[in-house]
C-alpha cells in the first residue's frame, strides 16, 4: 500500500443516509494518515483502482459497520443498570417510573456530588459503552456542575452531556442551585460549546420558572436541550391533571415554556395525542426511541408509523439505567420485536440505520460518522460473525450476525407466542405489573445475554480505541457504595 494509507477487508454493512443498507460480502475500507476515509466499497472494485494487494490488507475480526451512537442515556444510572426498578413492589402508587426514581435513581445520582465518585462512574460508563461499540451520544449527568464538567472532560468529543435541571418533587440534595445556574452554564458552555446540553429532567420535577430560565440560557449560549415526554400514563396524568391543568397537554407545557424551540431531544413520546405529535413535528424536535426501557417499565410502545409519517427525526437509544445493558444491538432486537405485526417499517436494515446514520444527524455528527463515504472518519467497529461463511445479504448480516436472531424469531412475534401477546398488550395498554411484564422482561434479559461481547474491536479515526484482545475494564464491581440506599449521600 502507499505510505500513509491503511485499510481493512471483510464483510461490510454500510447504512445509507437516504435509506436502506448496502452490504459488501467482500468489502474494504481505506483510510489516510489523517484518519479519514479515502474509499469504501467491494474489494473487486476498490482494490484495482487504488492498487491494493491482498497480502497487504488485514482481514477484519468480523462484520464491519459504522460505530454506534446513543442519543439518550443516563451516566449516573450506569451502576444500577438492570436494577432500575428493583424493590419498588408489584404495583407502586404513581407507576413504576416514578417509584423507581425515588427508590433507586435519585440516590444513585446524589452520590455523583462527590468528584471521586463521579470520576469512577464516568470512567466505567466510558469503558462499557466503548466495549459495546458506542462512541458517542447525548447523555444526562446530574444537577451538579462539577460532575457535569467531569463527564465532559473524561468522555470523547462525540459525547454531549446534560447539566440537569430539577427543583420539584425530588430530594433536597438533588435540587438545582438556581443562584449559581447562569454562571455554571456560562462556564461550561465557554469551555465545551454545544457538547453541553441544557437538560430539563421532565415536567414532574421542573417548574415553569426554572424551565424558562433554562430555555433563556440555552438561547443565550447557542445550546440545545433535552428532556423526557409522555413516557407513562400515570406520569402524563400527573402533569396534565395536577401540575399543569391550564396547559393543553404535556407537550404543550414544553411548547409554551419555549423548550421546543431549542432543538430538543425528547425521550420516549409514547402516550401522545395527535396534536402533540403535530407540535413536535412543527418544532423540529427529535425523539429518542427506547424500546428496551419502555418494555421493562411497562410504559408502552412508541407509535412508529405515526412518528415516521410526521417526519420526526428519531433514533434508537438505551435509556440506561432502565435498560440492563449499553448494547444498542439489544435495542435493535427489541425494536424489531415490539413493532412486529404493527409496522412494516421495523426492518433489520432500518434498525441499523437508527443506531448509526439517524443519531449522527440528530447529534450533529453526520459529517463525521454514521456511514462510510470518502471524507468521513476512518472509524468503524468489528462484530463477531459465527457462521462458516460471510452472510449473503444485509438482512442476514444484521439478524444473524449482529443480533443472533432469525426470520423465524420475528415470525413468532407476529403470531400467538406468549411474548407476542404480551407485546400487543404493551402496545395497546401499557403494563404495570403481572405475568405479561415478567414474560417480556425475561426475553429482554435473554436478548441482552445473546448480544453481549459481540464487538471485537473499535477503531476511531484510524486508531484502535478498544479491542477484545486488550480491553479496558468495563466495570469495577463493588468499588462504590450500594446506590440503592435511599438516604441522601454524605455531603
Amino acid at each position: 500500500m502507499s505510505p500513509g494509507i491503511q485499510a481493512i477487508r471483510g464483510p461490510v454493512l454500510n447504512p445509507s443516509p437516504t435509506g436502506g443498507v448496502e452490504y459488501w460480502p467482500d468489502g474494504v475500507l481505506v483510510g489516510d494518515d489523517r484518519g479519514r476515509i479515502v474509499a469504501a466499497g467491494p474489494w473487486e472494485e476498490v482494490a484495482p483502482r487504488l492498487g491494493l494487494a491482498a497480502e497487504e490488507v488485514p482481514r477484519s475480526a468480523g462484520l464491519i459497520l459504522p460505530p454506534l451512537l446513543d442519543a439518550h442515556i443516563h451516566i449516573p444510572q450506569h451502576p444500577i443498570r438492570g436494577r432500575f426498578a428493583e424493590n419498588i413492589g408489584a404495583d407502586p402508587p404513581g407507576g413504576r417510573l416514578l417509584a423507581s426514581l425515588e427508590q433507586n435513581v435519585f440516590p444513585a445520582e446524589g452520590r455523583c456530588e462527590s468528584p471521586a465518585h463521579a470520576r469512577h462512574v464516568v470512567a466505567a460508563f466510558a469503558a462499557d459503552t466503548l466495549a459495546s461499540g458506542v462512541i458517542g451520544g447525548a447523555a444526562y449527568m446530574t444537577v451538579h456542575a462539577r460532575a457535569t464538567r467531569i463527564a465532559l472532560e473524561q468522555l470523547p468529543d462525540a459525547w454531549s452531556v446534560g447539566l440537569v435541571l430539577m427543583n420539584a418533587r425530588c430530594p433536597a440534595y438533588l435540587r438545582t442551585d438556581e443562584a449559581a445556574l447562569a454562571d455554571d452554564v456560562a462556564s461550561l458552555a465557554a469551555e465545551f460549546g454545544r457538547r453541553l446540553i441544557v437538560t430539563d429532567r421532565f415536567a414532574v420535577s421542573v417548574d415553569t420558572p426554572l424551565r424558562r430560565t433554562g430555555v433563556a440560557l440555552a438561547r443565550q449560549h447557542g445550546l440545545r436541550m433535552q428532556t423526557h415526554l409522555n413516557e407513562q400514563r400515570a406520569e402524563k396524568a400527573l402533569v396534565e391533571e395536577v401540575l399543569y391543568p391550564d396547559a393543553a397537554s404535556y407537550t404543550d407545557v414544553y411548547r409554551r415554556d419555549g423548550l421546543l424551540e431549542c432543538e430538543p431531544i425528547l425521550a420516549h413520546c409514547i402516550q401522545m395525542r395527535s396534536e402533540e405529535f403535530d407540535m413536535v413535528a412543527a418544532s423540529g424536535s427529535s425523539i429518542a426511541h427506547c424500546p428496551v426501557s419502555n418494555t421493562l417499565l411497562g410504559s408502552g410502545v412508541m407509535p412508529l408509523d405515526t412518528v415516521r409519517a410526521a417526519g420526526i427525526p428519531h433514533s434508537l437509544c438505551t435509556d440506561v439505567g432502565a435498560s440492563p445493558t449499553t448494547s444498542l444491538f439489544c435495542e435493535m432486537a427489541e425494536f424489531l420485536k415490539v413493532h412486529a405485526g404493527s409496522s412494516a417499517a421495523a426492518t433489520p436494515e432500518e434498525a441499523l440505520r437508527l443506531v448509526t446514520v439517524a443519531p449522527a444527524r440528530i447529534l450533529g455528527l453526520a459529517d463525521r460518522v454514521g456511514t462510510f463515504a470518502p471524507g468521513m472518519e476512518y472509524s468503524f467497529i468489528e462484530v463477531a460473525w459465527d457462521g462458516p461463511a460471510a452472510p449473503v445479504d444485509a438482512r442476514e448480516a444484521i439478524l444473524a450476525g449482529l443480533l443472533r436472531m432469525s426470520d423465524g424469531d420475528l415470525d413468532a412475534w407476529r403470531g400467538d407466542d406468549p411474548r407476542a401477546q404480551a407485546a400487543r398488550r404493551l402496545r395497546q395498554e401499557g403494563l404495570d405489573f403481572g405475568r405479561d411484564l415478567a414474560v417480556l422482561e425475561d426475553d429482554v434479559r435473554a436478548a441482552a445475554d445473546r448480544v453481549e461481547g459481540r464487538v471485537r474491536r473499535v477503531t476511531r479515526s484510524g486508531k484502535v480505541a478498544w479491542s477484545l484482545a486488550s480491553p479496558t475494564p468495563r466495570v469495577v464491581e463493588n468499588a462504590m457504595p450500594d446506590p440503592r440506599i435511599t438516604e441522601p449521600p454524605p455531603r
